[in-house]
């Protein structure tokens, strides 16, 4: 009789033990999705506030800029800012919050001055963007940070404290099966609610890295295009004049018979003519890089864009150039100018990969909501060590290149909402292949409606 009260006891006990775990767990599961909406509304609003960033100096380096993206990023902020006050209830975070909106305030006056004026930002308005901006990013990834450390100790909290009874547990588990089956229904709840969780915070992170490059990439081409506009006109003048006097020299040496006595002369005047062209060359590289212009969308079809891209090139005659442009393809809003100069500096790049012969094939095809354009070459290709480099505004492995071509190229493309890439052709040709990505014209009114 005792031992049946004993092993009864026994039993109420682990079953009281398996519910506690179970009522535990539960509290666990919630608190870890509690936690899970707040971080990842946080990340929201730190990816939100970066894109600001990059928009905000996009406006400053170019007036004429539109502010629609501008706006779309701001409000956005702004609805998860009221979003994240309306879901805490600790009086501190509402104050954090409340600061962050201040800053918001401060940043709107700002740029509803700088919206309503033609004229470029100087170095003083700049810096006051920058600090407002500065200020902001830092009271965001602060609070974001806090609120991360906040949820890991949570949780670490609700585990240590359920560690005593889930040994209890095991020990009494054999005597009763049914709280083991309750314990490992609500440990399964657990592990999928943190599964979950380290997905979206994987996917937050790669969306924050992306956004963080993008702000980089926009502060580098900023200063660079500040110095390059600056530098090139300083030495137009110049290079106008030593043309000139060059070519009156000439004139006035032959009709004197000079060059025609001393050969030399000519073949000097030839070789001054020659390398004032290149300089004007590159100056026009410059000029081009800091006022790369918003784009004038129209509806077009690429492969006519393609089409009066080639019959401006200086094709090699050492070089064949196939074409394969797949039927149906959809349009796209574009400015064919601009994607003219684009494929244009694509396509004598290859030609230039390929000094002694070879092959340049162009594709298009649609893929999915977007129109994609190849170009494939068969020449040296391009070695893994500066394959992540090429689009970097400077760099470049030719020995009479600027290194602005390519990044022209890329801001062009994103300022299409599209994407260039590069990569070795791993075919038995060898060589590089160019992919540019655009939006087809659907797909931009979609994301103009978005």
């Amino acid at each position: 009789m005792a031992l049946f009260i004993a092993v009864g006891v026994l039993a109420l006990v682990t079953q009281a033990a398996v519910l506690r775990v179970y009522f535990t767990s539960g509290n666990v599961t919630r608190s870890v999705e509690n936690r899970s909406l707040s971080t990842t509304g946080l990340a929201k609003v730190q990816r939100e506030a970066l894109l600001l960033n990059v928009e905000a100096g996009k406006v400053l380096r170019d007036p004429n800029y539109s502010g629609d993206v501008l706006a779309f990023h701001r409000a956005m902020l702004g609805d998860e800012l009221r979003l994240q006050g309306a879901r805490f209830t600790d009086p501190e975070l509402k104050a954090r919050l409340d600061e962050i909106a201040l800053t918001l305030v401060r940043y709107d006056a700002m740029m509803a001055g700088r919206l309503n004026t033609s004229a470029p930002a100087d170095a003083i308005e700049t810096e006051g963007f920058d600090a407002v901006l500065t200020d902001l990013r830092q009271q965001i990834i602060m609070l974001y940070d806090d609120e991360e450390q906040s949820f890991y100790w949570a949780l670490s909290q609700n585990l240590r404290s359920n560690q005593k009874l889930h040994i209890i547990l095991m020990v009494l588990s054999g005597l009763v099966i049914l709280g083991g089956g309750l314990l490992g229904a609500s440990l399964r709840r657990t592990v999928w609610a943190l599964r979950d969780e380290m997905k979206q915070r994987d996917k937050v992170e790669c969306d924050l890295a992306d956004a963080n490059e993008q702000l980089v990439r926009s502060e580098r081409l900023v200063a660079i295009g500040k110095w390059s506009g600056g530098v090139a006109h300083d030495l137009r003048n110049p290079l106008g004049a030593i043309k000139n006097s060059a070519y009156l020299l000439k004139r006035k040496l032959s009709s004197d018979g000079a060059v025609e006595a001393n050969p030399k002369l000519g073949q000097y005047l030839e070789i001054i003519e020659q390398q004032v062209n290149r300089s004007t060359s590159i100056i026009s590289d410059l000029l081009t890089f800091s006022g790369v212009a918003a784009p004038a969308l129209e509806e077009l079809q690429v492969d006519k864009v393609l089409e009066d891209s080639l019959e401006t090139m200086v094709k090699n005659d050492h070089i064949v150039l196939r074409s394969k442009i797949a039927p149906n393809l959809h349009s796209i809003r574009a400015d064919a100018e601009q994607l003219q100069r684009v494929f244009l500096n694509l396509a004598n790049n290859a030609q230039e990969a390929m000094p002694e012969g070879g092959r340049l094939d162009i594709s298009i095809a649609n893929a999915d909501d977007q129109v994609v354009i190849a170009f494939s070459d068969t020449g040296q290709g391009i070695s893994d060590e500066n394959i992540g480099k090429i689009f970097d505004p400077l760099f470049t492995t030719k020995t009479k290149g600027t290194g602005l071509g390519l990044a022209v190229c890329q801001e062009i493309i994103m300022r299409h909402g599209g994407t260039i890439g590069a990569c070795r052709n791993r075919g038995p040709s060898g060589g590089s292949v160019f992919e540019v990505r655009l939006p087809d014209a659907a797909g931009t009114h979609r994301d103009a409606e978005d």
